[in-house]
């Protein structure tokens, strides 16, 4: 691990570790009760994942593929996608084309953290980038900048999708 990737999980897990270490141990205690009830940040889930061992990937893979509630699966693939490596970046793209729900949720935490915008607004935005042709050179940037995210395969995938939609209106919309 080179030293700033380091210093940016020590400050993330300042912030988020007591929380991250109780998902981490909800998963290998394979009780997904903590992560059905609200939808985690980026950085709790990024913590959390450095935390995860191997067998609790199985549960993780389990309940992003077959969790009861939108929210469990949304937040087992944001923790696989943070996952150091890319062993778990196809399932979770799978997941993010096949899985309706999971998708609006996690184009939804994207678009709101990388654009700086409120969930409501970001929710709107994922659903219909149309409707955000005047910001589409805005929009692009910062996907484009996400679409290189190192750390997240999910954000990846999410921001290679909006760039997609958004591509029709770069460059047409005002100064």
């Amino acid at each position: 691990m080179n030293r700033r990737a380091f210093l940016g999980l020590s400050a993330l897990a300042v912030t988020h570790g007591t929380l991250a270490s109780e998902m981490a141990a909800s998963i290998a205690g394979r009780d997904p009760g903590p992560l059905a009830r609200v939808q985690t940040t980026h950085g709790a889930d990024i913590v959390t994942a450095s935390l995860t061992d191997k067998a609790s990937t199985v549960s993780l893979r389990r309940w992003m593929l077959d969790g009861d509630v939108p929210i469990l699966r949304v937040n087992a693939a944001g923790i696989l996608a943070k996952l150091p490596g890319q062993g778990q970046a196809d399932q979770v793209a799978l997941v993010l084309a096949h899985d309706e729900e999971v998708r609006h949720l996690y184009l939804t935490a994207v678009t709101s953290r990388v654009c700086a915008v409120d969930w409501t607004t970001a929710g709107r935005i994922a659903s219909q980038p149309g409707a955000y042709a005047h910001r589409a050179d805005f929009l692009a940037t910062r996907f484009a900048k996400e679409a290189l995210n190192p750390r997240d395969s999910g954000a990846r995938w999410c921001s290679s999708v909006m760039l997609r939609e958004l591509s029709p209106m770069i460059g047409r919309s005002p100064a």
